[in-house]
Protein backbone atom coordinates (compact mmCIF):
# COMPACT_ATOMS: atom_id res chain seq x y z
CA UNK A 1 0.00 0.00 0.00
CA UNK A 2 2.82 2.43 0.82
CA UNK A 3 4.77 1.69 -2.24
CA UNK A 4 1.73 2.41 -4.46
CA UNK A 5 1.09 5.68 -2.72
CA UNK A 6 5.05 6.54 -2.97
CA UNK A 7 4.76 5.56 -7.09
CA UNK A 8 1.41 7.88 -7.19
CA UNK A 9 3.17 10.83 -5.84
CA UNK A 10 6.35 10.14 -7.79
CA UNK A 11 4.31 9.68 -11.31
CA UNK A 12 1.34 12.94 -10.29
CA UNK A 13 3.57 15.48 -8.71
CA UNK A 14 7.88 14.73 -8.59
CA UNK A 15 8.26 13.13 -12.61
CA UNK A 16 6.71 15.98 -14.59
CA UNK A 17 8.61 18.56 -12.95
CA UNK A 18 11.85 16.42 -12.59
CA UNK A 19 12.90 15.27 -15.93
CA UNK A 20 12.47 19.02 -17.80
CA UNK A 21 15.27 20.15 -15.34
CA UNK A 22 17.29 16.65 -15.22
CA UNK A 23 17.33 17.64 -19.35
CA UNK A 24 18.47 21.15 -18.57
CA UNK A 25 20.57 20.17 -16.27
CA UNK A 26 22.76 17.41 -18.55
CA UNK A 27 22.63 19.62 -21.36
CA UNK A 28 24.55 22.65 -19.20
CA UNK A 29 26.89 20.09 -17.89
CA UNK A 30 27.74 18.77 -21.06
CA UNK A 31 28.03 22.29 -22.20
CA UNK A 32 30.13 23.62 -19.08
CA UNK A 33 33.02 20.45 -20.15
CA UNK A 34 32.57 20.85 -23.80
CA UNK A 35 33.44 24.58 -23.48
CA UNK A 36 36.35 23.67 -20.54
CA UNK A 37 37.70 21.21 -23.18
CA UNK A 38 38.10 23.90 -25.87
CA UNK A 39 39.80 26.10 -23.49
CA UNK A 40 42.41 23.63 -22.19
CA UNK A 41 43.28 22.59 -25.82
CA UNK A 42 43.93 25.79 -27.18
CA UNK A 43 45.57 27.91 -24.75
CA UNK A 44 46.54 25.61 -21.30
CA UNK A 45 47.82 28.20 -19.12
CA UNK A 46 46.96 29.60 -15.93
CA UNK A 47 44.04 32.06 -17.62
CA UNK A 48 43.00 28.62 -18.68
CA UNK A 49 42.59 27.26 -14.98
CA UNK A 50 40.83 30.41 -14.43
CA UNK A 51 38.83 29.95 -16.91
CA UNK A 52 37.56 26.67 -15.68
CA UNK A 53 36.77 27.99 -12.33
CA UNK A 54 34.43 30.40 -13.70
CA UNK A 55 32.63 27.96 -15.77
CA UNK A 56 32.78 25.15 -13.00
CA UNK A 57 31.26 27.94 -10.63
CA UNK A 58 28.67 29.00 -13.63
CA UNK A 59 27.41 24.79 -13.23
CA UNK A 60 26.97 25.08 -9.99
CA UNK A 61 24.78 28.21 -10.02
CA UNK A 62 23.37 26.89 -12.91
CA UNK A 63 22.45 23.72 -10.91
CA UNK A 64 20.95 25.68 -7.83
CA UNK A 65 18.38 27.24 -10.13
CA UNK A 66 17.81 24.13 -11.66
CA UNK A 67 17.02 22.77 -8.14
CA UNK A 68 14.97 25.75 -6.89
CA UNK A 69 13.03 26.06 -10.20
CA UNK A 70 12.56 22.24 -9.66
CA UNK A 71 11.47 22.81 -5.59
CA UNK A 72 9.21 25.60 -7.25
CA UNK A 73 7.58 23.48 -9.83
CA UNK A 74 7.18 20.60 -7.32
CA UNK A 75 5.52 22.51 -4.42
CA UNK A 76 2.86 24.53 -7.50
CA UNK A 77 2.19 21.22 -8.76
CA UNK A 78 1.31 19.58 -5.35
CA UNK A 79 -1.07 22.64 -4.55
CA UNK A 80 -2.77 22.07 -7.02
CA UNK A 81 -2.85 18.42 -6.86
CA UNK A 82 -4.23 19.36 -3.06
CA UNK A 83 -7.05 22.06 -4.24
CA UNK A 84 -8.12 19.21 -6.81
CA UNK A 85 -8.13 16.71 -4.06
CA UNK A 86 -10.41 19.06 -1.76
CA UNK A 87 -12.68 19.98 -3.89
CA UNK A 88 -12.97 16.22 -4.55
CA UNK A 89 -13.54 14.99 -1.15
CA UNK A 90 -16.16 18.06 -0.35
CA UNK A 91 -17.74 16.68 -3.28
CA UNK A 92 -17.76 13.08 -1.94
CA UNK A 93 -19.11 14.76 1.52
CA UNK A 94 -21.92 16.39 -0.25
CA UNK A 95 -23.16 13.14 -2.53
CA UNK A 96 -22.74 11.35 0.50
CA UNK A 97 -24.61 13.46 2.63
CA UNK A 98 -27.95 13.60 -0.03
CA UNK A 99 -27.62 10.32 -0.32
CA UNK A 100 -27.89 8.88 3.24
CA UNK A 101 -31.14 11.78 3.39
CA UNK A 102 -32.72 9.93 0.76
CA UNK A 103 -31.67 6.67 2.48
CA UNK A 104 -33.32 7.78 5.65
CA UNK A 105 -36.63 8.99 3.52
CA UNK A 106 -36.69 5.61 1.94
CA UNK A 107 -36.08 3.15 5.13
CA UNK A 108 -37.39 5.09 7.90
CA UNK A 109 -37.02 1.46 10.12
CA UNK A 110 -33.47 1.56 9.52
CA UNK A 111 -30.82 4.28 11.40
CA UNK A 112 -29.65 5.53 7.86
CA UNK A 113 -29.05 9.53 9.59
CA UNK A 114 -27.16 11.74 7.30
CA UNK A 115 -23.42 12.66 8.12
CA UNK A 116 -23.10 16.05 9.75
CA UNK A 117 -21.77 18.80 7.62
CA UNK A 118 -17.66 19.18 6.82
CA UNK A 119 -15.59 20.88 9.61
CA UNK A 120 -12.61 22.28 6.55
CA UNK A 121 -10.55 22.53 9.80
CA UNK A 122 -10.34 19.11 9.83
CA UNK A 123 -7.19 16.99 8.59
CA UNK A 124 -7.92 15.76 4.77
CA UNK A 125 -7.62 11.73 6.09
CA UNK A 126 -10.15 12.68 9.00
CA UNK A 127 -12.95 13.72 6.54
CA UNK A 128 -12.28 11.05 4.22
CA UNK A 129 -12.73 8.45 7.10
CA UNK A 130 -15.77 9.77 7.96
CA UNK A 131 -17.30 9.89 4.60
CA UNK A 132 -15.80 5.95 4.76
CA UNK A 133 -17.63 5.39 7.92
CA UNK A 134 -20.97 6.91 6.57
CA UNK A 135 -20.80 4.82 3.04
CA UNK A 136 -20.22 1.88 5.13
CA UNK A 137 -23.19 2.25 7.32
CA UNK A 138 -25.37 3.13 4.15
CA UNK A 139 -24.26 0.10 2.68
CA UNK A 140 -25.17 -1.74 6.08
CA UNK A 141 -28.66 -0.44 5.91
CA UNK A 142 -29.12 -1.22 2.11
CA UNK A 143 -28.16 -4.73 2.80
CA UNK A 144 -30.87 -4.64 5.94
CA UNK A 145 -33.48 -3.51 3.37
CA UNK A 146 -32.75 -6.05 0.99
CA UNK A 147 -32.99 -9.10 3.52
CA UNK A 148 -36.48 -7.51 5.18
CA UNK A 149 -37.59 -7.09 1.60
CA UNK A 150 -37.04 -10.90 0.76
CA UNK A 151 -38.31 -11.70 4.15
CA UNK A 152 -41.41 -9.86 3.31
CA UNK A 153 -41.98 -11.27 0.06
CA UNK A 154 -41.40 -14.88 1.15
CA UNK A 155 -44.15 -14.11 3.71
CA UNK A 156 -46.38 -12.49 1.30
CA UNK A 157 -45.80 -15.72 -1.01
CA UNK A 158 -46.50 -17.95 1.84
CA UNK A 159 -49.52 -15.77 2.36
CA UNK A 160 -50.99 -16.28 -1.11
CA UNK A 161 -50.31 -20.10 -1.22
CA UNK A 162 -52.50 -20.11 2.06
CA UNK A 163 -55.22 -18.09 0.52
CA UNK A 164 -54.93 -20.24 -2.61
CA UNK A 165 -55.02 -23.50 -0.52
CA UNK A 166 -58.01 -22.25 1.28
CA UNK A 167 -59.32 -21.72 -1.85
CA UNK A 168 -59.17 -24.54 -3.10
CA UNK A 169 -60.75 -26.38 -0.31
CA UNK A 170 -63.50 -24.13 0.08
CA UNK A 171 -64.20 -25.18 -3.91
CA UNK A 172 -63.43 -29.31 -2.80
CA UNK A 173 -66.45 -28.65 -0.25
CA UNK A 174 -68.54 -27.13 -2.21
CA UNK A 175 -68.29 -29.26 -5.09
CA UNK A 176 -69.03 -32.17 -2.26
CA UNK A 177 -71.83 -29.73 -1.09
CA UNK A 178 -73.36 -29.72 -4.69
CA UNK A 179 -73.10 -33.79 -4.93
CA UNK A 180 -75.00 -34.00 -1.45
CA UNK A 181 -77.95 -32.03 -2.70
CA UNK A 182 -77.79 -33.81 -5.97
CA UNK A 183 -78.32 -36.77 -3.87
CA UNK A 184 -80.26 -35.04 -1.51
CA UNK A 185 -83.26 -33.65 -4.53
CA UNK A 186 -83.43 -37.19 -5.74
CA UNK A 187 -83.70 -39.12 -2.56
CA UNK A 188 -87.04 -36.37 -2.09
CA UNK A 189 -88.38 -37.32 -5.65
CA UNK A 190 -88.01 -40.90 -4.87
CA UNK A 191 -89.87 -40.40 -1.63
CA UNK A 192 -92.49 -38.28 -2.77
CA UNK A 193 -93.09 -40.46 -5.58
CA UNK A 194 -93.32 -43.45 -2.74
CA UNK A 195 -95.43 -41.15 -0.72
CA UNK A 196 -97.81 -40.68 -3.79
CA UNK A 197 -97.97 -43.69 -4.47
CA UNK A 198 -99.02 -44.52 -0.67
CA UNK A 199 -101.22 -41.65 -0.54
CA UNK A 200 -103.30 -42.68 -3.98
CA UNK A 201 -103.66 -46.28 -1.79
CA UNK A 202 -105.23 -44.61 1.14
CA UNK A 203 -107.75 -42.96 -0.87
CA UNK A 204 -108.86 -45.67 -2.30
CA UNK A 205 -109.39 -47.30 0.82
CA UNK A 206 -110.90 -44.44 1.82
CA UNK A 207 -113.30 -44.77 -1.17
CA UNK A 208 -114.15 -48.38 -0.52
CA UNK A 209 -115.12 -47.37 3.49
CA UNK A 210 -117.02 -44.80 2.35
CA UNK A 211 -118.91 -47.11 -0.30
CA UNK A 212 -119.24 -49.76 3.13
CA UNK A 213 -120.38 -47.09 5.16
CA UNK A 214 -123.33 -46.33 2.64
CA UNK A 215 -124.13 -49.98 2.25
CA UNK A 216 -127.31 -51.44 4.91
CA UNK A 217 -125.32 -52.50 7.78
CA UNK A 218 -125.82 -52.33 11.71
CA UNK A 219 -125.29 -49.43 13.52
CA UNK A 220 -122.26 -50.88 15.52
CA UNK A 221 -120.28 -51.68 12.28
CA UNK A 222 -120.94 -48.64 10.69
CA UNK A 223 -119.22 -47.43 14.11
CA UNK A 224 -116.34 -49.41 13.59
CA UNK A 225 -116.39 -48.92 9.90
CA UNK A 226 -116.09 -44.79 10.62
CA UNK A 227 -113.30 -45.90 13.43
CA UNK A 228 -111.14 -47.51 10.61
CA UNK A 229 -112.28 -44.03 8.27
CA UNK A 230 -111.42 -41.90 11.12
CA UNK A 231 -107.64 -43.46 11.84
CA UNK A 232 -107.10 -44.12 7.79
CA UNK A 233 -107.82 -40.32 7.35
CA UNK A 234 -105.20 -39.73 9.92
CA UNK A 235 -102.46 -41.41 7.81
CA UNK A 236 -103.96 -39.86 4.59
CA UNK A 237 -103.29 -36.26 6.39
CA UNK A 238 -99.81 -37.90 7.23
CA UNK A 239 -98.99 -38.56 3.68
CA UNK A 240 -100.47 -35.20 2.91
CA UNK A 241 -98.26 -33.11 4.62
CA UNK A 242 -95.16 -35.27 4.07
CA UNK A 243 -95.71 -34.51 0.48
CA UNK A 244 -96.13 -31.05 0.83
CA UNK A 245 -92.87 -30.74 3.02
CA UNK A 246 -90.75 -32.61 0.35
CA UNK A 247 -92.05 -30.06 -2.49
CA UNK A 248 -91.45 -27.47 -0.34
CA UNK A 249 -87.95 -28.00 0.39
CA UNK A 250 -87.31 -29.20 -3.28
CA UNK A 251 -89.03 -25.53 -4.45
CA UNK A 252 -86.56 -24.06 -1.08
CA UNK A 253 -83.22 -25.45 -3.13
CA UNK A 254 -84.16 -24.33 -6.67
CA UNK A 255 -85.25 -20.76 -5.91
CA UNK A 256 -82.78 -20.21 -2.57
CA UNK A 257 -84.26 -16.63 -2.54
CA UNK A 258 -87.98 -17.64 -1.43
CA UNK A 259 -89.02 -18.84 1.61
CA UNK A 260 -90.82 -21.93 2.50
CA UNK A 261 -94.08 -23.00 2.39
CA UNK A 262 -94.90 -21.59 5.58
CA UNK A 263 -93.44 -17.90 4.84
CA UNK A 264 -96.31 -18.27 2.05
CA UNK A 265 -99.02 -18.69 4.65
CA UNK A 266 -97.68 -15.90 6.94
CA UNK A 267 -94.95 -18.49 8.14
CA UNK A 268 -92.40 -16.26 9.84
CA UNK A 269 -94.04 -12.79 9.91
CA UNK A 270 -94.59 -11.03 13.24
CA UNK A 271 -97.70 -12.20 14.84
CA UNK A 272 -100.34 -9.53 15.39
CA UNK A 273 -101.43 -8.77 18.29
CA UNK A 274 -105.03 -10.77 17.85
CA UNK A 275 -102.48 -13.87 16.70
CA UNK A 276 -100.81 -13.15 20.19
CA UNK A 277 -103.85 -13.30 21.95
CA UNK A 278 -106.11 -15.92 20.39
CA UNK A 279 -105.65 -19.19 22.90
CA UNK A 280 -106.71 -22.23 20.53
CA UNK A 281 -106.86 -25.76 21.94
CA UNK A 282 -106.81 -29.20 19.66
CA UNK A 283 -108.58 -32.48 21.09
CA UNK A 284 -108.02 -35.27 19.21
CA UNK A 285 -107.18 -39.12 19.68
CA UNK A 286 -104.91 -39.70 16.49
CA UNK A 287 -101.26 -38.54 17.43
CA UNK A 288 -100.99 -37.66 14.18
CA UNK A 289 -103.30 -35.34 13.42
CA UNK A 290 -102.69 -33.87 16.66
CA UNK A 291 -99.15 -33.26 15.57
CA UNK A 292 -100.26 -32.11 12.08
CA UNK A 293 -102.84 -29.40 14.04
CA UNK A 294 -100.10 -28.10 16.17
CA UNK A 295 -97.33 -27.92 13.90
CA UNK A 296 -99.80 -25.68 11.51
CA UNK A 297 -101.18 -23.40 14.04
CA UNK A 298 -97.96 -22.45 16.12
CA UNK A 299 -96.69 -21.72 12.81
CA UNK A 300 -98.92 -18.88 12.48
CA UNK A 301 -98.02 -17.31 15.70
CA UNK A 302 -100.81 -18.68 17.59
CA UNK A 303 -101.10 -20.15 21.23
CA UNK A 304 -101.97 -23.89 20.64
CA UNK A 305 -102.77 -27.05 23.37
CA UNK A 306 -103.29 -30.20 22.40
CA UNK A 307 -104.56 -33.05 24.33
CA UNK A 308 -105.76 -36.10 23.24
CA UNK A 309 -109.04 -37.14 25.63
CA UNK A 310 -111.78 -35.16 26.49
CA UNK A 311 -111.26 -35.69 29.73
CA UNK A 312 -108.23 -33.96 29.36
CA UNK A 313 -110.16 -31.37 27.51
CA UNK A 314 -112.74 -30.58 30.58
CA UNK A 315 -109.92 -30.45 32.65
CA UNK A 316 -107.77 -27.66 30.61
CA UNK A 317 -111.37 -25.86 30.74
CA UNK A 318 -111.17 -25.61 34.35
CA UNK A 319 -107.89 -23.69 33.91
CA UNK A 320 -107.57 -22.01 30.85
CA UNK A 321 -110.24 -19.76 28.33
CA UNK A 322 -109.74 -20.84 24.77
CA UNK A 323 -111.22 -18.90 22.03
CA UNK A 324 -111.04 -22.31 19.39
CA UNK A 325 -111.56 -25.60 20.29
CA UNK A 326 -110.90 -28.23 17.34
CA UNK A 327 -112.74 -31.74 18.65
CA UNK A 328 -112.27 -34.85 17.10
CA UNK A 329 -115.80 -37.09 17.03
CA UNK A 330 -114.73 -40.05 17.70
CA UNK A 331 -112.78 -40.89 20.61
CA UNK A 332 -112.86 -43.67 23.25
CA UNK A 333 -114.14 -43.43 26.90
CA UNK A 334 -115.12 -40.28 26.08
CA UNK A 335 -116.13 -39.38 22.72
CA UNK A 336 -116.39 -35.58 20.92
CA UNK A 337 -120.33 -35.37 21.15
CA UNK A 338 -120.38 -36.07 25.12
CA UNK A 339 -117.10 -33.87 25.03
CA UNK A 340 -118.76 -31.24 23.83
CA UNK A 341 -122.61 -31.43 26.06
CA UNK A 342 -120.09 -31.20 29.11
CA UNK A 343 -118.37 -28.49 27.92
CA UNK A 344 -121.38 -26.20 27.32
CA UNK A 345 -122.78 -27.15 30.22
CA UNK A 346 -119.43 -25.99 32.11
CA UNK A 347 -119.59 -22.40 30.13
CA UNK A 348 -123.15 -22.00 30.72
CA UNK A 349 -122.62 -22.46 34.78
CA UNK A 350 -119.19 -20.32 34.57
CA UNK A 351 -120.69 -17.77 32.29
CA UNK A 352 -118.88 -15.36 30.41
CA UNK A 353 -117.96 -15.52 26.44
CA UNK A 354 -118.26 -18.82 24.81
CA UNK A 355 -115.42 -20.69 22.80
CA UNK A 356 -115.82 -21.49 19.35
CA UNK A 357 -116.30 -25.25 19.04
CA UNK A 358 -115.30 -27.14 15.58
CA UNK A 359 -115.67 -30.67 15.02
CA UNK A 360 -113.59 -32.75 12.99
CA UNK A 361 -114.97 -35.67 11.25
CA UNK A 362 -115.31 -37.51 8.64
CA UNK A 363 -118.79 -38.05 8.91
CA UNK A 364 -120.33 -34.57 7.16
CA UNK A 365 -123.79 -35.65 5.80
CA UNK A 366 -126.60 -34.25 7.27
CA UNK A 367 -127.06 -37.02 10.05
CA UNK A 368 -123.56 -36.00 11.17
CA UNK A 369 -124.14 -32.53 10.73
CA UNK A 370 -126.99 -32.55 12.93
CA UNK A 371 -125.47 -34.55 15.62
CA UNK A 372 -123.22 -32.37 16.09
CA UNK A 373 -125.06 -28.96 15.79
CA UNK A 374 -127.51 -30.71 18.18
CA UNK A 375 -124.28 -31.06 20.93
CA UNK A 376 -123.35 -27.88 20.41
CA UNK A 377 -120.78 -27.80 17.92
CA UNK A 378 -120.46 -24.38 15.84
CA UNK A 379 -119.08 -25.80 12.74
CA UNK A 380 -117.41 -28.82 10.82
CA UNK A 381 -114.48 -29.79 9.41
CA UNK A 382 -114.20 -32.53 7.23
CA UNK A 383 -111.34 -35.25 7.46
CA UNK A 384 -108.85 -35.43 5.92
CA UNK A 385 -108.55 -31.80 6.14
CA UNK A 386 -105.58 -29.78 3.83
CA UNK A 387 -103.76 -27.30 6.15
CA UNK A 388 -105.24 -23.97 3.72
CA UNK A 389 -108.72 -25.34 4.90
CA UNK A 390 -107.59 -25.61 8.45
CA UNK A 391 -106.47 -21.93 7.91
CA UNK A 392 -109.85 -20.61 6.21
CA UNK A 393 -111.61 -22.01 8.99
CA UNK A 394 -110.07 -20.07 11.78
CA UNK A 395 -109.89 -16.71 9.29
CA UNK A 396 -113.98 -17.60 8.89
CA UNK A 397 -114.59 -17.61 12.72
CA UNK A 398 -111.70 -14.78 13.53
CA UNK A 399 -110.74 -13.01 10.61
CA UNK A 400 -107.58 -11.36 10.82
CA UNK A 401 -105.99 -14.12 12.74
CA UNK A 402 -104.13 -15.89 10.25
CA UNK A 403 -103.21 -15.44 7.33
CA UNK A 404 -105.28 -17.67 4.82
CA UNK A 405 -105.42 -18.62 1.63
CA UNK A 406 -109.26 -17.63 -0.15
CA UNK A 407 -110.95 -20.38 -1.26
CA UNK A 408 -111.30 -21.19 -5.04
Amino acid sequence: MQSNEREHFWNAIVWPSLWPLLLVQAALVVLCIVVGAMMWWMSPSNASWSTMLWLMAALLIGSSLNVCAFLMLVKTRARHKDARFMHELTELERHSQALCTTAARALPEHKCSPPDAADESHLPLQRLASVNEVLASLERCMNCSQVASTATKQTWQEHEQTLLDDLQHQQRQLKHLMAGRERAREESRLKSGYLSLLQHETDNLLDHLNSMANKEITDKCRQNVMEVHEHVADIRALLTNLIQQGSDQGSYGHNPGQGTVGNESGVGDEPTAQQRSLRVLVVDDGPVNLMLARQMLETQGLKVEGVSSGEQALERQKSTNFDLVFMDIFMPTLDGLETTRRWREFERERGGSQSVLVALTANVDNAGRDACLAAGMDDLLAKPYQPETLLNMIARWFPGSVNATPPE
